[in-house]
């Protein structure tokens, strides 16, 4: 058993867990969410772990994925879309489900550095540096991920 937690279809997040989220979707840090909203660091850590255990996401990525494909947040803003490769697509699946590098890795055939390239190609194509929660955010406003489209 992988331990990850299977993403439910209908959850209902607070809106103290909404507004943290969409933080985490804007690519802020724990620290600089908890700035943000002047609570404990600790506070960002339970709020965000409520919310992934009500939407059964293990991840901040899937957890962020979760919230727009359930409409509990607005989609972001419409952007013009950036060309993404076949790895770039399929590495954006997985982060989208909340897979770490690691999982990715048990799921490909590829060579490790392949991976690790479209991964960092995938981040730096969504403007998205060391901040994969954003870059989900960002595929959802180019409509590279959408509840009726998801990539393979």
């Amino acid at each position: 058993m992988s331990g990850r937690a299977k993403p439910r279809d209908q959850f209902l997040l607070t809106e103290r867990e909404l507004q943290t989220v969409a933080l985490a979707a804007d690519g802020l840090t724990l620290h600089s969410i908890a700035r943000r909203l002047t609570v404990t660091y600790g506070a960002v850590q339970s709020r965000l772990k409520f919310a992934r255990l009500k939407s059964g996401a293990p991840r901040t990525t899937a957890l962020v994925h979760s919230v727009y494909a359930s409409k509990q947040l607005p989609p972001p803003a419409t952007e013009q879309p950036v060309p993404l490769s076949a790895d770039q697509m399929q590495v954006l699946g997985y982060l989208s489900e909340g897979l770490t590098a690691a999982d990715m890795r048990a799921r490909v055939s590829w060579p490790e550095y392949r991976l690790r390239d479209a991964y960092a190609d995938l981040l730096e194509a969504l403007d998205a540096a060391d901040r994969p929660a954003y870059a989900i955010k960002r595929a959802w406003a180019m409509g590279h991920l959408g509840q009726e489209q998801q990539p393979t």
